[in-house]
């Protein structure tokens, strides 16, 4: 039995997409067919009414059977030049231009407002279809730039590009369906194959309007994965939306495919949309409280607050509150927070200059020492490591190299701080330490994280 997924984590992975701004979708006729109707024809059905005006009989089961739709559509071009007694390419245009006047559906104003609304909430950052109406840009109005084949992938800032894969009914010529023009789609190194593959890499794709198994979606698939490799540390993945009569689940639940997919099978989309949208929408109000207390601390931070400065100095549950903030949020907390740091630095190493102030030396070093150990080194921002080596280099003086040492005019109890406190920084951060000391040649910084490097590799090579 397939393993299934609560609906909500769903909601979640997309919500995670959203607030990142990476979330992106990949459009198919089924989408515009929820949001029209049965007036939106699929693949087959727009051959099938273009072949009419062609006066063409319309496809049988037998011409149908193992035969591909750029192959019917091919066929069809062959037979209108053989009718018409015009050149192939002559016939394809024409084939083409219908193809364009048969695609022409667009949603009511009612519809369009509905969808925009759920989209507003989204916020996608891509679409990708391979429709050829404009229900999209129509959804999407001011919002959204159409892009057809011939062009390059790309947007203005804050709006959103709709990519055409298989071309525009706006621009006949770029419209995909024969033969040929797959082939010319599916070229090696083609700009355009590479490109969509890592935009669909690089982000949380929403599938909607396609079939499960869909060639269009499992070609899409696979060429992003096929780009790159290494950590990823963004929301990603693919989680498509099957509308299906019938689930063969139960509604509050998906499930994962052989591929790793998410599958969300429902019965209706507009139904989908407004449980998603909600979903976000309170979401988004919770996110907009945390990042308001995040806001409120950065600016508590930026201000010279005597009592907060004297918590964070004293307490090691406060330094870890403000690292745990600065981790969650770099970006809004790193300049108060550095700024902080110095101002609480500073006032400690006044507090050094009282006589016999010695555990003075051990506040200053806890305080460096908490960042170097509970701040992993390859996520810390340059600037911060920069301070806390100067920082650790300068209180390191009063430091002896053994614990047993006893040094007169040394802070002892900083001494059997360091000596206790040392073997937590990760070995990873003790290596970047050494190296940094050593190339701007902080001799006691060097002198005292030597000998525990030194002792890392002693244990790796009897290990």
């Amino acid at each position: 039995m397939m393993d299934q997924i609560d609906k909500k984590e769903v909601f979640q992975e997309i919500f995670k997409a959203c607030d990142y701004g990476n979330l992106g979708m990949f459009v198919g006729a089924g989408f515009s067919k929820a949001v029209i109707g049965e007036s939106a024809l699929g693949w087959l059905g727009i051959i099938d009414e273009a072949r009419k005006k062609f006066e063409l009989k319309a496809l049988t089961d037998e011409e149908l059977k193992g035969a591909s739709l750029p192959e019917l559509a091919t066929q069809t071009c062959k037979k209108i030049a053989e009718n018409e007694n015009s050149d192939y390419s002559e016939a394809k245009q024409r084939f083409k231009a219908e193809i364009s006047n048969i695609s022409n559906w667009l949603p009511s104003i009612e519809a369009g407002e509905e969808f925009e609304k759920w989209f507003d909430s989204m916020k996608p950052a891509w679409v990708i279809t391979t429709n050829y109406d404009a229900v999209m840009e129509h959804i999407l109005t001011g919002k959204s730039i159409s892009i057809s084949p011939k062009k390059y992938f790309s947007a203005p800032k804050n709006v959103i590009p709709i990519y055409h894969l298989h071309g525009t009914r706006q621009e006949p010529e770029t419209i995909v369906v024969t033969q040929e023009d797959y082939v010319s789609l599916l070229r090696p190194n083609d700009y355009r194959q590479t490109k969509l593959a890592m935009t669909i890499r690089e982000s949380t794709v929403l599938v909607l309007g396609y079939s499960l198994g869909d060639i269009n979606v499992l070609s899409a698939i696979d060429w992003s994965k096929n780009i790159g490799s290494g950590d990823i540390d963004y929301p990603h993945g693919v989680i498509q939306i099957l509308r299906i009569e019938k689930p063969n689940i139960p509604k509050e639940y998906a499930y994962r495919d052989e591929n790793e997919n998410i599958i969300l099978e429902i019965d209706d989309l507009s139904s989908f949309f407004k449980q998603l949208t909600e979903y976000i929408n309170d979401k988004q109000v919770e996110a907009a409280l945390n990042s308001k207390i995040l806001e409120d601390l950065a600016e508590r931070l930026s201000k010279d607050n005597e009592d907060f400065m004297e918590s964070f100095i004293n307490s090691e549950d406060t330094r870890r509150i403000l690292l745990q903030a600065l981790w969650q949020s770099e970006y809004l907390m790193i300049i108060p927070y550095i700024q902080f740091l110095n101002n609480c630095l500073d006032k400690v190493w006044e507090g050094t200059y009282v006589k016999d102030a010695f555990y003075m030396y051990e506040k200053y070093l806890d305080i460096i020492l908490d960042i170097l150990i509970f701040y992993p080194y390859e996520k810390m921002p340059p600037k911060l490591f920069q301070i806390t080596m100067d920082a650790l280099d300068k209180v390191l003086r009063y430091v002896d190299k053994s614990a047993s040492d006893r040094t007169p005019g040394n802070s002892w109890s900083a001494n059997a701080c360091w000596h206790r406190r040392k073997k937590d920084i990760p070995e990873a951060t003790r290596t970047q330490i050494f190296q940094y000391a050593e190339k701007n040649q902080l001799r006691t910084l060097n002198q005292l994280i030597d000998s525990t490097v030194k002792e890392d590799i002693s244990v790796g090579a009897t290990e």
